[in-house]
């Protein structure tokens, strides 16, 4: 967008005139204080120093009736807001420093790291961890890997004192038998700082082109709902597609890996039988039968609050793009088809009150400022909503965070915000975190009740602020069905609910089996599901805290009551399963079918793997290979998709 500069100087000379205009009474004394010819000097400088390529502007900023005009105010910063509204418009052609955040007082583990290489061929990222942790008592805050068993990786410290202390120790220090190589490493520069600097690498002589409020949203629509413009059949194709495509990789992986003949002339079979791929792949599932759920279907949204781009102005929405990509503006969700309405109006209510309040907006390049994010939890069935306030307190008086606690709370009870009708609301604080602290802060409930209820498969589950629970609930009652069916769950059957979150999977099909065994590392979401059974009158369901690793090593795991006919429903994080509980699950002899529940299929492409593997020293137990595979469309106007796979010993 090309910039303007005469309307831009038009317009700060109409400003500076109206000021004038009701000085004009005051004493002539008043006008002298302000050094008028200083004032005209300072800003014919830095307009030339802003748009020195336009010859004419200049010239007319130079001039002596501008310059008479600029002097008659009486007010030095005036004159210096027309000259900051000509900065944004036209931006600097000044390249910043990308290492200055070295320089603030924050902590930020690019202060104090060192690269280690020449590391052993074969390592984890576990075990180097214990070593520098655990047996040589580093004190580490992170280390960072470049790739996945990469030739060298990063270790960040909280000091000086600390990175010398293991340059001294690890430099030469022998590790399964490789001496390894620790120096000091180069910090990386901001990733926004940079993106900006980019723009004068490649056109050093042209302004970058200011992109504007309609762009940015359309940017973020595009990236938020990549498909919301395409017809849903031919969303349903693509997702098919890919899901093919995924099917397909697993094939060409399992034959370069040790799998065995065995498994070889099974995949051969199954390639033949399925067109190519490694198992039966049955019709997409979905609510195209009622296209009204396939739009506003989302549950739950993580708002961003920031500025957007053209006129800094607070928005709550979502991100135009990510940090390390140079963006930091926020974009209205207005337009975002996967939104519901009424998420939506609760979003532009507590714009209003971010607006309204005199608490800065969080600003991600500095860590200056407040208000930071919005969390919004809606049941399109029994209506309930819950929100959380996430705030950004470093540096915050305490006075300060109970007057914004209570601004919040009155709002929301009191003021404008109670048509939102607000059933559950928190707050959280956000700051820095430092070495060994979790990945989120303490919740507060400031007003009503500490969940929200809603309603899948005819049971009422309480959903509390950190539960996990499938975003699209239409959907997932087609997802539990499919899951259930492909798994040939009977009434004696015992299953095994992997990753089992607040128990919503296990519970919708206790009714069709003869128990449920559920594990989640999460001990706030167990305690929920055991909550949820006993409201809903289901007495055949037990959960249990901690690592699916360690707890499947529970009689209750090992030795089930029904042991001749079990089941296990794997649905991990996007990551997958942790490879030690796929090892356990392999040896559980008396388990003999599995379904793996994916949203993230890629990311599961190596658990498939080390299920089918041919057994080993390492792996333990038959390998279970894919018989049946189901996508199911929990994402419309999104490239995602679920994929549920059944596999079976081989």
């Amino acid at each position: 967008m090309e910039v303007n500069v005469d309307n831009c100087l038009e317009a700060v000379t109409k400003e500076i005139q109206i000021k004038c205009e009701k000085k004009v009474n005051e004493p002539e004394t008043a006008k002298k204080d302000y050094l008028p010819e200083s004032v005209a000097e300072d800003i014919q400088l830095k307009s030339e120093e802003k748009v020195n390529e336009i010859e004419s502007v200049k010239k007319e900023y130079q001039s002596e009736s501008l310059a008479e005009k600029i002097q008659i105010t009486s007010e030095e910063k005036d004159s210096q807001v027309g000259l900051e509204e000509i900065k944004d418009q036209t931006q600097s052609a000044t390249k910043e420093d990308p290492f200055a955040y070295l320089d603030r007082d924050d902590f930020t583990s690019e202060k104090y790291k060192i690269e280690i290489r020449n590391l052993p061929k074969h390592y984890g990222i576990a075990e180097f961890k214990k070593l520098i942790n655990i047996k040589l008592e580093l004190n580490c805050s992170k280390v960072k890997t470049p790739n996945r068993n990469g030739k060298w990786l990063y270790i960040c410290f909280r000091s000086e004192e600390d990175k010398n202390t293991a340059l001294g120790i690890l430099n030469g220090y022998n590790w399964k038998n490789t001496k390894l190589d620790a120096s000091n490493a180069k910090a990386v520069p901001d990733p926004l700082v940079k993106k900006r600097n980019e723009q004068f690498d490649d056109c050093p002589d042209v302004k970058k082109i200011k992109l504007d409020n309609a762009g940015a949203e359309q940017q973020m629509i595009s990236a938020v709902t990549p498909l919301y413009n395409i017809s849903y059949d031919e969303q349903l194709i693509q997702k098919t597609n890919s899901i093919k495509n995924v099917l397909m990789d697993y094939s060409r992986r399992l034959k370069r890996i040790k799998c065995g003949q065995g498994i070889l002339n099974w995949l051969k079979k199954q390639q033949d039988e399925n067109n190519g791929l490694p198992c039966k792949l049955l019709e997409i599932q979905s609510l195209k039968d009622d296209s009204e759920k396939c739009i506003g279907y989302r549950n739950k949204c993580e708002f961003t609050i920031g500025m957007d781009v053209e006129n800094k102005e607070p928005v709550v929405g979502f991100r135009v793009g990510a940090y390390n990509q140079g963006k930091t503006s926020v974009a209205p969700i207005d337009n975002i088809s996967n939104v519901p309405q009424r998420m939506k109006d609760v979003v532009k209510c507590f714009q209003d009150l971010v607006r309204a309040s005199k608490f800065p907006v969080f600003d991600p390049e500095n860590y200056t400022g407040h208000w930071r994010q919005l969390t919004v939890r809606l049941s399109l069935k029994t209506e309930q909503l819950m929100l959380i306030c996430v705030v950004h307190t470093e540096n915050m008086e305490e006075s300060a965070l109970n007057s914004l606690k209570q601004l919040i709370l009155s709002y929301f009870t009191e003021g404008a915000g109670a048509v939102c009708k607000v059933d559950s609301l928190y707050f959280q604080k956000a700051k820095k975190r430092a070495a060994g602290e979790g990945n989120s802060f303490p919740l507060e409930l400031l007003h009503g009740q500490g969940y929200i209820v809603e309603e899948v498969k005819g049971l009422k589950l309480r959903i509390s602020p950190e539960s996990f629970f499938q975003i699209n609930t239409a959907a997932s009652e087609i997802l539990f069905d499919a899951a259930k069916d492909l798994a040939s769950i009977n009434s004696q059957t015992t299953v095994l609910d992997v990753c089992c979150g607040s128990g919503t999977i296990g519970l919708s099909i206790a009714k069709d089996c003869a128990q449920v065994i559920g594990v989640e590392i999460q001990e706030e979401a167990v305690n929920m599901a055991k909550l949820n059974a006993t409201e809903n009158g289901i007495t055949n369901a037990i959960f249990f805290a901690g690592k699916a690793e360690e707890v499947m090593n529970k009689r209750e795991f090992q030795n089930p009551e029904n042991a001749n006919d079990v089941v296990a429903i794997v649905d991990p994080p996007r990551a997958g399963l942790h490879n030690k509980a796929i090892l356990l699950l392999r040896r559980m002899t008396h388990l003999k079918r599995l379904v793996y529940m994916s949203c993230n299929p890629k990311g599961a492409m190596q658990n498939f793997l080390s299920l089918s593997m041919a057994e080993s020293k390492t792996k333990q137990g038959a390998p279970f290979v894919p018989v049946k595979a189901v996508p199911v469309d929990m994402f419309p106007q999104t490239p995602h998709c679920e994929l549920i796979v059944y596999f079976e010993r081989l």
